[in-house]
């Protein structure tokens, strides 16, 4: 009787553990940056396909799947920048973050509106002239 409580107890403590180890790592992980970091990976394709279209004059059109990134589906122009706003405080519109293109590396006086009364500038470099913005 008492082996089979002991084994009862060691199976339960080494489950416990096996379970806070797996929370301590999910919770740690930014699932943001990771969420943003795949879908540009994945489809790095269509958004250079994106800038061409930008820059050769016509007008953009916007794949399918980016409904489900963007908030509204369409990419904002910002003059020479392309803006797919991502999230935007949809209450007072004070605060966004999205992904934007900047034909030029951004300086410390590159401004991108981001929601009606909220600017961003770039923070994290996606790649290809891409960049993450908050």
């Amino acid at each position: 009787m008492t082996y089979l409580s002991l084994k009862v107890y060691v199976r339960s403590f080494v489950i416990l553990t096996i379970t806070v180890l797996l929370g301590a790592v999910i919770f740690r992980i930014d699932w943001q940056t990771r969420y943003i970091d795949s879908q540009f990976w994945l489809h790095r394709d269509e958004f250079a396909a994106l800038v061409a279209e930008n820059e050769s004059g016509r007008a953009l059109t916007v794949p399918w799947w980016m409904e489900y990134l963007s908030i509204d589906g369409q990419v904002r122009q910002q003059g020479e920048v392309l803006y797919l706003p991502v999230f935007e405080d949809s209450w007072r519109a004070e605060s966004g973050s999205g992904i934007a293109y900047l034909p030029a590396p951004p300086t410390s006086k590159t401004i991108i509106q981001t929601a009606a009364g909220d600017i961003g500038s770039p923070v994290r470099d996606l790649g290809n002239g891409w960049w993450w913005v908050e």
